[in-house]
């Protein structure tokens, strides 16, 4: 393939109002920014749970061919990427050398990217000759013959709760767990997780992870299927798909979104064939399906959320902790809002054009699914 002379990472949008010290700050954070092996070529473990979109996205960002330009007003965030580094660097990898000495292996200036056809992973560390019962307490008797244990670092927000490991974390140490398994002499059966709070480094929470031979077996098939694509639209708007809180990270929404509300324009010529419309009826029966079930279960959340609510407000209580569990009952201020007619009638009174004020919002499409009621059957 003919790559563009641009760099293969997402382009990024400084912000000029940003006084000389934090432009400083951002480039001193982007110059100490970790350089890993094979990432242009390979899908990162830490990546690989990501929408395989945005990371077909990221692969190509300077391809001429099969590239898209990022979001005019992205702004590439670098301050938890830096936490982590510092974090990791200066408080735990030090700390670890000081616990285990050589039984610590792939850590600090000793980390290695594996990488095994389309998928790599640079774990943070791998802890070696290890007694069978050092995971006892999180209910783990036995780590396996090999005595080694994979350990990832991650640095979280004070407020954060977590129960467990979050999924991509998840995903992220099966991955490092099956590198490690099939490049290294070493068996590694389990990871450990290790949450620091950013605030008050001796608040850690840890989480074992076991070793999953069918994810990892997925794992890689998902790499291969991102990394030999030749187009984005042979890849599923995950982020999209799952809600949409993942785009708010993407620096590729405009460009997803030309795909995702691509309406034909063209009429058709010819009708469409009985299979097609049998296979687009049976998807719209599943769609207006789903859609009904989705309605019920809110519909049963709402009800439940209710009882709560008056269950609180009769014993006059706005929180209550316990069983693992914490439910606070807060008000919340309306939004401001503006009277659209009286501003412009307002305006016109005054001379004002306000039509030089007017933006247009990125194209978007709208899929209506009608489905006859069937005998016996609701629609």
């Amino acid at each position: 393939m003919t790559r563009c002379p641009a760099s293969r990472r997402p382009r990024s949008k400084s912000s000029v109002s940003c006084s000389d010290d934090s432009r400083d700050a951002h480039s001193y954070a982007q110059a100490t920014e970790r350089a890993f092996d094979d990432r242009a070529n390979t899908v990162g473990a830490s990546e690989v749970g990501q929408c395989a979109r945005k990371v077909y996205f990221g692969k190509n960002a300077g391809d001429c061919v099969y590239g898209a330009a990022s979001d005019d007003d992205f702004e590439s965030a670098w301050g938890a990427a830096l936490r982590g580094r510092l974090l990791e660097d200066h408080f735990w990898v030090p700390a670890l050398r000081a616990r285990y000495g050589v039984k610590l292996l792939y850590a600090g200036e000793e980390q290695q990217t594996l990488a095994s056809d389309f998928l790599s992973a640079t774990p943070d560390g791998l802890l070696i000759e290890q007694p069978r019962d050092t995971l006892a307490a999180f209910d783990v008797a036995d780590i396996g013959q090999d005595g080694s244990i994979v350990i990832e670092c991650k640095s979280t927000d004070p407020r954060a709760k977590l129960d467990e490991p979050r999924p991509e974390h998840r995903f992220q140490a099966i991955v490092q767990l099956g590198l490690f398994r099939e490049l290294t002499k070493h068996r590694p059966q389990w990871a450990l997780i290790s949450y620091i709070n950013a605030s008050f480094p001796d608040d850690v929470a840890e989480f074992a992870v076991a070793f999953d031979a069918p994810v990892y077996a997925n794992a890689k098939a998902r790499a291969a299927e991102i990394m030999t694509a030749t187009a984005p639209d042979q890849l599923k708007p995950e982020g999209w798909i799952g809600g949409g809180s993942e785009c708010r990270f993407c620096p590729f929404t405009a460009a997803c979104g030309v795909l995702r509300h691509a309406v034909p324009t063209r009429p058709s010529i010819e009708p469409p064939d009985p299979q097609f419309v049998a296979e687009i009826a049976d998807l719209a029966r599943v769609a207006k399906a789903r859609r009904g079930e989705a309605e019920a279960a809110t519909a049963a959340q709402r009800e439940v959320e209710h009882e709560i609510r008056e269950r609180l407000r009769s014993h006059e209580l706005r929180h209550v902790a316990g069983d693992g569990v914490s439910v606070t009952w807060a008000p919340v201020k309306g939004r401001t809002s503006y009277d659209m007619p009286a501003i412009r009638e307002a305006a016109a009174a005054a001379g004002i054009d306000i039509s030089r004020f007017e933006t247009t919002g990125e194209p978007t499409d709208r899929l209506v699914i009608q489905v006859a009621k069937q005998s016996g059957s609701a629609a």
